[in-house]
């Protein structure tokens, strides 16, 4: 079998398979290795707590966002909310990120020292060039070796508070608040565990969330309902809601922003290539933009310039007004970018809500009572 169709029907099982489906010889295989990744997964989590792998402290406060599972559940955005929210109350933050596909996830550096951004999303990686771009006054860090680049950028930039990316698993790092996200809509897939599923561990380690953020959330129900109520008893552990919020169209090549309510009526041309590529096209749809053909990639997919000649070939068939795409598929298009038709990029936030007020108190109480402003 093909590498790339090997992927697509691995994913197709993993994001699309339900628990109760019939099995057959491939999904079988994959619930096979499942199941040794999940006793791998809880030999290490035991380790960690019988005190045989040692957690490291750093000398400052550190705020992990994660999730359980594989794909997207808008970790970057909720990152930036927090980031922006502790500076907005006088705290120097700095955001550390593993750097996942980047060039420098083994060595470790410096994307910007929130004046200058020094990697491209190459060597970065999507996330930690998109918040680079994104956060000013906030350095952000990437490399395997966390404690290392923490130590980093304490020393370099004086930071008082690490907001960590995608940390939930990365238990080598001691953390003072663990935040655990989980999109609302499926929050444990179909159950099963890597390769089978997308969970990275059991269920079990929910417990270790201080919080957890259901994301995509779009009622006062929980759309995950009695299996999340389940999972999550401890009745102690807050539970916030958020959900995200097309905030900004920029116009590729330019400095142009239009608002989001500018999609109205106009024939697009979408691609993109992220966990949740149903999720942009809906966000499209929402918006009053009528998708005339949509190409879509797997997450993290780096734009050749064949890629980008094969999608604007097919939007001109079309005869559509724009091509659109997400902010994080822009950051890995670096050249043969088309002029004609434009190329506009969905901008995303989070918002939570009502739940706004309380869970900056959350933030702002739990951070440690001596951090100096």
């Amino acid at each position: 079998m093909h590498l790339k169709s090997m992927k697509k029907k691995i994913a197709q099982i993993m994001f699309q398979g339900e628990i109760h489906a019939s099995p057959n010889p491939f999904s079988t295989l994959l619930y096979l290795l499942s199941l040794l990744y999940r006793g791998f997964v809880r030999q290490r989590i035991c380790l960690y707590r019988c005190g045989v792998f040692k957690s490291r402290k750093l000398p400052c406060t550190v705020i992990s966002v994660g999730n359980i599972t594989v794909g997207g559940v808008g970790k970057t955005p909720v990152v930036i909310y927090i980031v922006e929210l502790l500076k907005d109350l006088g705290y120097n933050v700095a955001v550390l990120s593993r750097g996942y596909k980047g060039k420098s996830y083994k060595r470790g550096g410096i994307v910007s020292d929130g004046r200058n951004v020094f990697m491209n999303s190459s060597v970065a990686g999507d996330e930690p060039y998109l918040m680079a771009q994104r956060l000013k006054d906030v350095a952000v860090l990437v490399g395997k070796n966390r404690f290392k680049m923490g130590c980093e950028a304490i020393r370099r930039f004086h930071t008082q508070i690490l907001v960590m990316d995608d940390g939930f698993q990365h238990m080598q790092l001691d953390r003072d608040i663990d935040l655990l996200l989980l999109d609302s809509t499926k929050p444990f897939g179909n159950g099963y565990c890597i390769p089978r599923g997308p969970l990275r561990e059991p269920l079990a380690g929910i417990k270790r969330a201080s919080a957890i953020v259901l994301t995509r959330h779009k009622s006062t129900v929980c759309q995950a309902g009695t299996d999340f109520k389940k999972e999550v008893s401890d009745e102690k552990t807050p539970v916030f809601r958020c959900k995200h919020i097309p905030t900004r169209i920029s116009v590729a090549g330019s400095r142009r922003s239009l608002a989001v309510t500018s999609l109205k009526g106009q024939k697009l041309f979408a691609f993109s290539g992220i966990s949740r590529n149903d999720s942009f096209r809906k966000t499209v749809t929402d918006l009053g933009g009528t998708i005339e053909g949509y190409v879509d990639f797997f997450d993290h997919h780096p734009y050749s310039p064949e890629d980008l000649l094969l999608i604007w070939k097919q939007a001109s068939k079309f005869n559509v007004d724009n091509v659109v795409t997400t902010e994080k598929d822009y950051v890995r298009i670096r050249t043969g970018l088309p002029k004609t038709p434009p190329l506009l990029i969905l901008e995303v936030s989070i918002s939570f809500g009502s739940d706004n007020d309380v869970f900056e108190r959350y933030i702002t109480n739990r951070i440690s009572k001596g951090q100096p402003r």
